[in-house]
């Protein structure tokens, strides 16, 4: 897809406004960050500094900010599994044997 097509004006009450890739939540503002290394294909990288460009921003930015949004659309399957590991550590200790649990969880996927 070109990245182009990402950025587009739009004309709103006579006034040109910019519409922006992706806007960051306010609740990361000010939180402490640290360093990453990210091995990315070249032409990915090449992508979003373009992007980022168009929207007048730093790829880094955008990286966090697709990050956050990709997390926040995973959150109910990551909740799923966190429940499953949760109801597996239970009966487990319950004394049921792992292959049984393994068996009943798998029955009742959600």
């Amino acid at each position: 897809m070109n990245v182009h097509l990402f950025m587009f004006m739009k004309l709103k009450r006579g006034l040109i406004m910019k519409e922006t890739l992706c806007q960051m939540p306010a609740e990361y503002a000010g939180q402490p960050t640290t360093s990453v290394t990210l091995e990315m294909p070249v032409v990915l990288v090449e992508k979003l500094q373009e992007a980022a460009a168009l929207d007048g921003t730093d790829y880094r930015a955008i990286i966090n900010c697709y990050i956050e949004q990709g997390l926040s659309n995973s959150m109910p399957e990551v909740k799923r599994l966190q429940f499953k590991e949760h109801v597996k550590e239970i009966m487990e200790k319950q004394g049921i044997q792992t292959k049984s649990v393994d068996e009943v969880l798998r029955k009742i996927q959600f």
